[in-house]
């Protein structure tokens, strides 16, 4: 029988699907540090946010399951030499995630921004408006996983052009026009009218979005980040904004989260920021959830291949 170890994880719906599996698990739930150091002495498997110490302490561990599908807080230099398996919570949140940034770049074409600002200040003006229309427009995606994919799918349904850089994948969608490998970024930032980032927190990702790539797109471009708040330099991306480098920009996630209040993006005239909201939170992301847990552990117990399996490497 294997020991798996939850540490301030799961529900009691994921608890007791665990415990009514019909492969025999030793599933053992704890709510605080001490007692979780004791605990995973022995254990086979950990659900929950892993630490050194911890990782440490389970000298017999093989498998941890991570509680997001980002995973700075695991990537630490003990866990990414270990042989222990790490799998995370990607997949779960792809309609969500499409379905928030293109709800952002909606926002950015049709000029939300300058409109509620009207309506706060009970201000009634049409003139000069400058929407624009996404058929014929090219969205420029950075990262085609799930979300990127799903995003892919919604901006072609609306008749744009989609060319996507990724580092990994290998067949181009139908969907997307062009599929470029990551030293063509630049190559893409300077063609796309909507630049959509939905790339994981990587060491190759990390900044990657800084004044020079900005300064590659055009004057009339909007930027959209629902990745990773490290993937971009929001000092740069204020710059770029104040420069006249891009149209407009668009974030739910940051380099330091909260935004700090009095930092120079509130107060610009073409932005929406939202507070990392673009996933979770819902009916469906938790049963979502459940679900990968008790299916990994149902294989991990069984000895069947994990899913969601991650290049400890890469970061995902």
């Amino acid at each position: 029988m294997k020991k798996v170890l939850a540490f301030k994880s799961l529900t009691q719906t994921e608890i007791k699907r665990i415990q009514d599996l019909d492969t025999k698990v030793n599933l053992t739930v704890v709510d605080n540090q001490d007692t979780c150091m004791n605990e995973i002495v022995d254990a086979d498997a950990f659900i929950g946010v892993i630490t050194p110490e911890l990782l440490a302490a389970g000298k017999q561990l093989q498998w941890v399951q991570a509680m997001s599908a980002g995973l700075e807080r695991y990537v630490f230099p003990e866990l990414v030499q270990s042989n222990v398996t790490l799998t995370n919570l990607r997949c779960i949140y792809n309609d969500q995630g499409a379905d928030h940034a293109f709800a952002l770049i909606l926002g950015l074409a049709k000029r939300l921004p300058r409109a509620l600002k009207q309506q706060f200040e009970g201000v009634w003006d049409s003139t000069d408006y400058n929407r624009i229309d996404l058929a014929g427009k090219t969205l420029g995606i950075i990262g085609l996983g799930g979300i990127g994919y799903a995003l892919a799918q919604r901006g072609h349904l609306s008749g744009m052009n989609i060319i996507a850089v990724d580092p990994r994948r290998e067949d181009c969608p139908s969907e997307v026009s062009r599929l470029l490998r990551p030293e063509a970024l630049g190559e893409m930032l300077q063609s796309a009218d909507f630049v959509a980032c939905c790339a994981p927190h990587t060491p190759d990702t990390e900044r990657l979005m800084n004044i020079d790539r900005f300064s590659q797109m055009k004057p009339s471009a909007f930027f959209v980040n629902i990745g990773r708040g490290a993937v971009v330099v929001l000092d740069d991306l204020v710059t770029a904004l104040e420069q006249g480098l891009i149209e407009g920009a668009a974030l739910d996630v940051y380099e330091t989260e909260p935004l700090p209040q009095g930092h120079p993006l509130w107060k610009q005239p073409n932005v929406i920021l939202t507070p990392h909201v673009a996933a979770g939170g819902t009916e469906v992301t938790a049963r979502r959830r459940e679900e990968v847990f008790v299916k990994n552990v149902e294989r991990f117990a069984s000895e069947k291949p994990l899913e969601n399996v991650v290049d400890k490497m890469k970061w995902f």
